[in-house]
């Protein structure tokens, strides 16, 4: 245990030695963004990334292949692109707040509540919630209480008490936290820390007796609501929606809490909700990152001739 204790502290320390600097460099990178995309070509080149998708799935037969061998071809393209496989640490989410995830005014929005947040704010935040995760694991490592409720539960109770402004739509307990899954861009997305609380790791779902946006609906936080271990949320749904399909059809069978009717569901909020440019910004940025895409945005007519059912657990 000792020396499990001394490696875990020497690690946070070596993290801790770099973190102003890395705090410094992500304010520059977001700084240098916002400027950028004030040219709307910069925020999203239509034209420009037209060829880069015909490029990328010209070996597609979206009109040819049946359900299953459409699903297995995208799989396929998807897993063999997927080049820059990231961990899940600040410099990944630091491509979420200073480009990935930014609006076409520079600004961000919280997925579930559609609030609009200041990216500088929300890239101080998470290093705020570095620090204190590491001041509270330096505490722990250096005790000897004989209680307590040893290493992976201390660090459970320190992250739910230090959390990211940074949602998995696929939750992290359905993979175990396992990379590559947990790194993935396509499925991360800014999140306010109250509606990633409520949210949880509960599956979507559509209540009968729910309308987002409606003014006499009491909603907590304004995040949406959750009830029987069941949560829709008040905003994002197409955005969730293909981001679910995405991680379905890149990670298959990795998703146990899932059955035909989830998926009959993610499918209404995808044909619902069309694809914003916002969501086209973000699919060419994570293609410039990660080096591959989400087809459920680039080719949103053809999500009905794929057999997501091959991407569930049995």
């Amino acid at each position: 245990m000792k020396q499990e204790r001394g490696s875990i502290l020497d690690n946070m320390k070596r993290e801790a030695a770099n973190k102003k600097v890395d705090l410094t460099a992500a304010l520059l990178e977001l700084k240098y963004n916002k400027k950028r995309i004030e040219n709307e070509k910069e925020y999203y080149d239509e034209e420009k990334d037209q060829r880069i998708i015909l490029n990328y799935y010209y070996e597609i037969h979206f009109n040819e292949a049946d359900k299953k061998e459409l699903f297995k071809q995208l799989n396929q393209l998807v897993t063999n692109t997927h080049g820059d496989q990231l961990p899940y640490n600040s410099k990944t989410r630091n491509y979420l707040y200073s480009s990935v995830d930014l609006q076409a005014d520079g600004s961000l929005k919280s997925i579930y509540s559609g609030k609009e947040k200041d990216p500088e704010q929300v890239i101080k935040e998470d290093y705020e919630a570095d620090w204190k995760k590491e001041k509270a694991y330096d505490e722990w490592l250096k005790s000897d209480l004989k209680n307590d409720s040893g290493i992976q539960g201390a660090m459970a109770s320190i992250e739910s008490e230090n959390m990211y402004n940074c949602e998995h739509v696929v939750p992290q307990s359905w993979f175990d936290k396992r990379n590559p899954m947990r790194g993935d861009l396509h499925h991360l997305f800014t999140c306010e820390k109250e509606c990633n609380s409520l949210r949880s790791n509960h599956p979507y779902y559509d209540f009968t007796d729910y309308s987002p946006k409606m003014e006499t609906e009491v909603i907590k936080t304004q995040c949406g609501k959750y009830e029987a271990a069941k949560f829709e949320p008040e905003s994002g749904k197409g955005e969730v929606a293909r981001a679910t399909l995405y991680f379905l059809l890149r990670y298959p069978r990795e998703i146990s809490r899932y059955s035909n009717k989830d998926i009959e569901l993610l499918l209404k909020w995808h044909s619902d909700y069309k694809v914003s440019i916002y969501e086209k910004h973000r699919n060419k940025a994570i293609f410039d990152i990660q080096k591959n895409r989400n087809p459920l945005i680039d080719f949103p007519q053809h999500a009905d001739k794929i057999d997501f059912m091959l991407g569930l657990s049995e």
